[in-house]
């Protein structure tokens, strides 16, 4: 490449950056443009403490939380309780009742595939009912496009 070509190439690649060589027209243009989906994690302790704080009830209400993909889930989590404090709620009073894998949502043309566990509040452990402590916090976080 001969010199002159090189500091052309330079001058442009100096001024692209700092906005000199896109007119204003163009720049209102770019700007109107949507930006890409950005992937964040929600960790399933704040789902569970979001979900429950909107439902004031003291009843055994089921909700589906979305969790991250992980072997645990898939060997199979279903019919555990939280075995300490989780989310603000005693050892024994959340319960999974069932698992399940499922299409999530579409953002901007991007969906992900997510897993979710249903979660019901109790009112401690049931005698008669078959139960697995389990680590909450252990649960992956949720994928989530924004």
């Amino acid at each position: 490449m001969n010199p002159t070509r090189r500091s052309l190439l330079s001058a442009i690649g100096v001024a692209l950056p700092l906005g000199i060589a896109i007119p204003p027209r163009a720049r209102r243009n770019l700007a109107t443009h949507a930006s890409a989906p950005v992937l964040r994690f929600r960790s399933f302790e704040e789902a569970v403490r979001a979900v429950f704080q909107a439902d004031d009830s003291q009843s055994a209400v089921c909700h589906r939380i979305e969790i991250g993909h992980s072997d645990q889930v898939r060997a199979g989590i279903q019919g555990c309780h939280n075995d300490r404090p989780f989310a603000g709620f005693p050892a024994g009073s959340l319960r999974i009742l069932r698992i399940g894998s499922e299409p999530g949502p579409i953002h901007q043309g991007v969906r992900l595939y997510i897993s979710t566990v249903d979660v019901a509040r109790t009112n401690g452990m049931t005698p008669g009912v078959d139960s697995r402590p389990l680590d909450f916090a252990a649960l992956p976080p949720a994928p989530i496009l924004a």
